[in-house]
């Protein structure tokens, strides 16, 4: 079964407080609805009042801190006056739903089956109301606006102070009119109006620090081609720096080389022209009996061996050479 949604525009002290939205209860369709056409102003006017059957403008008169806020007399406005939709009283209806919570709607009376239009919203649990007050409904939102209703500084008889007026401003049923209103606190607005700021101020710092992070990106990118860049170069300079550091090294050592070579033959030479020449002073004392043509072949053939000996040498000492260098 359905279950209307109505709602309360509330004031204090002429300030705008916020919304409530009750939910009404299906298991109390006559409580129910009478609430709820007193919210709309729909039934015009009172039987026994003459005066509009609507809580637009009405005031909670009573207001009892850590208990409940009262409210529903649209004929005199204190707590003495008001009637139902259905005439001057109506049975109470049922008792199953309990007050059990902060948030619940229930029906003001003065005793047995005398309910009219008054209610209370329950700021607390009250068990000891159960059984004696018909509980019709309870807050779906706005909760943080009943709070406020109920701290204000109140006089005489639970009357709220003359400025600290509660009022309902404005009411209907969520179907028909919820959407299209747009009542809220000051203090509702200034805050949606500083969350929007402060979106609108982190979007902005989203948006730099993604501008920041692309040009960074960009800019590492860069940086890693110009350093690969420079290693190739490196790399390459190394290279060239190490191919002409072993040909130095190759070019000293040949150069080392034939000097060792061109020292070794000469030392040979001379060794030889030493030996040579004692050779042939030992010979012309042997062969000056024999005559010049003795002598000569014996020189011919000296040199030829001479040359055999001195050319194997070279070669020895090459070999040598080679191997150690």
């Amino acid at each position: 079964m359905k279950e209307p949604r109505v709602y309360f525009d509330v004031s204090i002290g002429g300030s705008r407080a916020g919304r409530i939205v009750f939910r009404l209860y299906s298991g109390v369709p006559k409580t129910a609805e009478n609430f709820r056409s007193l919210c709309t102003g729909e039934r015009g006017l009172g039987r026994t009042t003459g005066k509009s059957l609507h809580f637009k403008k009405v005031p909670f008169h009573r207001i009892i801190k850590g208990f409940m806020l009262q409210g529903g007399d649209f004929s005199n406005r204190n707590g003495t006056g008001g009637e139902s939709i259905y005439g001057a009283k109506f049975a109470d209806e049922s008792f199953k739903y309990r007050h059990t919570k902060a948030g619940l709607l229930s029906m003001a009376n003065a005793g047995k089956n005398t309910n009219g239009s008054q209610f209370f919203i329950t700021t607390v649990a009250t068990p000891h109301l159960d059984g004696k007050h018909v509980v019709f409904g309870e807050v779906e939102k706005g909760m943080d606006v009943v709070r406020k209703m109920e701290n204000v500084e109140t006089v005489a008889n639970d009357k709220p102070a003359p400025m600290q007026t509660v009022v309902i401003e404005d009411c209907g049923e969520v179907e028909k009119d919820y959407e299209s209103s747009d009542f809220s606190s000051d203090e509702d607005s200034e805050e949606r109006k500083k969350r929007k700021k402060e979106k609108k101020k982190l979007k902005k710092l989203e948006k730099e620090d993604k501008h920041r992070m692309k040009k960074e990106k960009k800019r590492a990118k860069k940086e890693a081609k110009r350093e690969k860049r420079r290693r190739e170069e490196d790399s390459d300079d190394d290279r060239g720096h190490k191919k002409r550091q072993e040909e130095h090294r190759e070019s000293t050592r040949d150069t080392r080389f034939t000097a060792r070579v061109a020292m070794a033959e000469t030392t040979m030479d001379e060794e030889v022209q030493t030996d040579l020449l004692l050779l042939h002073v030992a010979l012309a004392r042997l062969v000056i009996p024999f005559g010049v043509e003795v002598m000569m072949v014996i020189l011919e053939e000296e040199a030829r061996l001479v040359s055999v000996v001195l050319a194997q040498q070279v070669g020895v000492v090459r070999t040598y050479l080679e191997a150690s260098h």
